[in-house]
């Protein structure tokens, strides 16, 4: 009887151990080639795992890159959420973002490989439908959580005047992201240390004068 019940379960384990070395495969070949250059003749490759493997778990490379972009994101938000906790956020606007800057930094540097590859999908022109709406929703996700923490960051001003400052500036908060991140691939992952808190006082300096109009 256990005997029976425990083979399923190993089965089972097998299953997400080659599914995750799949994924980790494709991250790392998507983010240094670009998702035409990964073929899955590559990713079987730098996986160790046959190419019938890749499409019993995924269907196709399409399906491999939606696995891949919505466990990258998980785990870089997930990782934000945690890290922006530990910061305990003061109730002053400037003191939150700066708290959520530097949250996001960490995080960007502990999950480089999936935030390339988020660059690479947006830059490279045209993909398949599917492909396309993988990109879409996990900027979309980006862009939600930068909403959140601005109207978060203003919420001391009323719930109606913060999504006021969201609305107008999460798209700057997401412009100066992304230019963050690309400045760490230009300059090699360096970074000034104090960037966090001068992205902080320019979100707080642009939302000022809306919340207090």
């Amino acid at each position: 009887m256990s005997t029976s019940t425990g083979r399923p379960n190993k089965r089972r384990e097998l299953g997400e151990k080659s599914r995750g070395e799949i994924l980790d495969a494709a991250l790392a070949t998507m983010s240094a080639q670009g998702y035409d250059g990964a073929t899955v003749a590559k990713i079987a490759s730098a996986s160790g795992l046959p190419a019938s493997s890749i499409y019993w778990h995924f269907g196709s490379k399409a399906g491999v890159l939606a696995a891949v972009m919505d466990r990258g994101a998980s785990e870089f938000f997930a990782e934000y959420d945690q890290l922006f906790a530990q910061e305990a956020p003061a109730a002053d606007p400037r003191a939150t973002l700066e708290a959520a800057f530097a949250a996001s930094q960490r995080a960007v540097e502990n999950h480089p490989e999936f935030l390339r590859l988020m660059i690479l999908l947006g830059l490279s022109g045209q993909h398949d439908e599917k492909v396309a709406a993988v990109v879409r929703e996990t900027s979309q996700r980006g862009h939600n959580s930068l909403h959140a923490l601005i109207a978060s960051a203003f919420r001391g001003y009323g719930p109606d005047i913060a999504r006021r400052v969201a609305d107008a500036l999460v798209d700057v908060a997401q412009a100066n992201f992304d230019g963050a991140f690309l400045a760490t691939q230009l300059r090699a992952g360096e970074l000034r240390a104090d960037l966090p808190a001068r992205l902080a006082e320019t979100i707080y300096r642009l939302g000022l004068p809306i919340a207090e109009a």
